[in-house]
């Protein structure tokens, strides 16, 4: 893990949010993978939002370090989006690091998950 100061939570939504319209261009355009890689760096750069605003605190190595940090920020306001993170981050790596199709129904369920995800982080920190 790093620590990062809470002004780049700012920063990191609005990454978030660029990442989001990025995903829905691209599966407007029929790109799904990229439309899945960019809903999944749109709730990387949101959790990165959530942990730095409660704990201070981003991973630096995997995905399994991401989990483990949205958990321990969750703790701060008794709620966390795990789960869905998990899911998305599982999806990502079965999905777009390796050479199988992604569907359209995929990429739109992960574009809803996506926004979701990051509409939660936005609520949980007010902004």
């Amino acid at each position: 893990m790093r620590i990062e100061p809470k002004e780049n939570a700012i920063q990191r939504i609005k990454d978030a949010l660029e990442f989001l319209e990025s995903a829905k261009d691209n599966s407007d355009k029929r790109r799904f993978k990229a439309s899945v890689d960019n809903a999944v760096d749109a709730i990387i750069a949101a959790n990165d939002a959530f942990t730095i605003s409660l704990i201070q605190q981003i991973p630096t190595s995997d995905h399994q370090e991401a989990i483990r940090l949205h958990k321990e920020a969750g703790k701060k306001i008794n709620a966390n989006q795990s789960s869905t993170l998990k899911q998305l981050l599982d999806l990502r790596h079965q999905k777009t690091y390796r050479p199988v199709m992604v569907s359209k129904a995929i990429a739109e369920e992960t574009l809803r998950k996506s926004i979701n995800f990051v509409r939660w982080v936005q609520e949980q920190l007010k902004i």
